[in-house]
C-alpha cells in the first residue's frame, strides 16, 4: 500500500466511492497525500478508513443539481479540482427479451451520461495539470449474455473518453480510460452467492483471466493512480486494460 505523497495539496473527486473499487481508489488517492471527495448515492454504506483528508459526502452522477453542489463546495472551499475518477456505475443484467426503455435509459444514464455530467463540471475547475480517469469494464470490449446494457453503456464511455480527451487537451486536462474485468467487489459477492454452487461460480470467474485469478480493489486503484499522476503526463485519450488478460485470451 502506498504511503507517498505525490498527490500532496490536490484535490480529487471520486465518484461510487463508498464500496469496491471505488472505495480502494478514493483510499488510494488519500494515503498519496490528496484530498479526496469521497461521494455516493449511499455514502453510508462506507467503512471508516480513519484517512485525513478524505470526505464522504452524498452524490447522485445523474442529478445535476446534486453535481452543482458538490463543485460549487469544492470551489468555495479549494477554488480548484485537480483530479476526478468516474467510477460511480450500475450492472445492466437483463437479456433482450426484457429490457424496458427505461431500464435501459437509467443504465446509459448512470454509466455515460454521469461521466459527461462530472466531466463538464470537473474540467473549469482544473488547472494545466488536471486529470480525469473515466472507469469503463472489459464488457466494452466483449459481448456477454443478458449484458446488452451494460456492454453498450461501457462502450460508449471510450467513445466519450477520446473525444474529451481531445477536447480538453488545449486546456492541460488529460483524460483516460480504465478497464477492469472481474474484480473482487460486491457484485461479485452477489454473484458467487453462498450456496452450494459458489466455490464453482467463483472458479469460473476467476478463470476467465489469463492470470487464473480475480483481481482486487486495490489492483485497480494502482493504476488509477498511475494514470493521474505526473508519471503518465504523456498519456491521454487511452484505453488502459486492468483485466488479468482475459481481452487477450479472446
Amino acid at each position: 500500500m502506498s504511503t507517498t505523497d505525490r498527490f500532496a495539496s490536490r484535490i480529487a473527486v471520486v465518484t461510487g466511492a463508498a464500496q469496491g473499487i471505488g472505495r480502494a481508489i478514493a483510499d488510494r488517492l488519500a494515503r498519496e497525500g490528496a484530498f479526496v471527495y469521497a461521494a455516493d448515492r449511499q455514502p453510508e454504506k462506507a467503512s471508516t478508513s480513519g484517512l485525513q483528508h478524505l470526505v464522504e459526502c452524498t452524490l447522485d452522477v445523474t442529478d445535476p443539481a446534486s453535481i452543482a453542489a458538490l463543485f460549487h463546495e469544492i470551489e468555495d472551499r479549494h477554488g480548484r479540482c485537480d483530479m476526478l475518477v468516474n467510477n460511480a456505475g450500475i450492472p445492466g443484467e437483463l437479456p433482450l427479451h426484457e429490457m424496458t426503455l427505461p431500464y435501459w435509459n437509467n443504465v446509459f444514464a448512470v454509466n455515460v451520461t454521469g461521466q459527461m455530467l462530472m466531466c463538464q463540471a470537473a474540467a473549469p475547475l482544473m488547472s494545466h495539470h488536471g486529470s480525469i480517469v473515466n472507469l469503463s469494464s472489459v464488457a466494452a470490449h466483449l459481448g456477454f449474455a443478458d449484458r446488452a446494457a451494460y456492454c453498450a453503456s461501457k462502450a460508449a464511455v471510450l467513445g466519450l473518453t477520446r473525444a474529451l480527451a481531445v477536447e480538453l487537451a488545449p486546456n492541460g486536462i488529460r483524460v483516460n480510460c480504465l478497464c477492469p474485468g472481474t474484480v473482487q467487489t460486491p457484485w461479485i459477492e452477489r454473484l458467487v452467492g453462498n450456496d452450494a454452487g459458489a466455490e464453482e461460480r467463483r472458479t469460473s470467474l476467476a478463470t476467465r483471466q489469463v492470470l487464473n485469478r480475480i483481481g482486487a480493489p486495490e489492483e485497480i486503484a494502482a493504476a488509477v493512480a498511475f494514470l493521474l499522476s505526473e508519471e503518465a503526463s504523456f498519456i491521454t485519450g487511452s484505453v488502459i486494460m486492468a483485466d488479468g488478460g482475459m481481452l487477450s485470451s479472446r
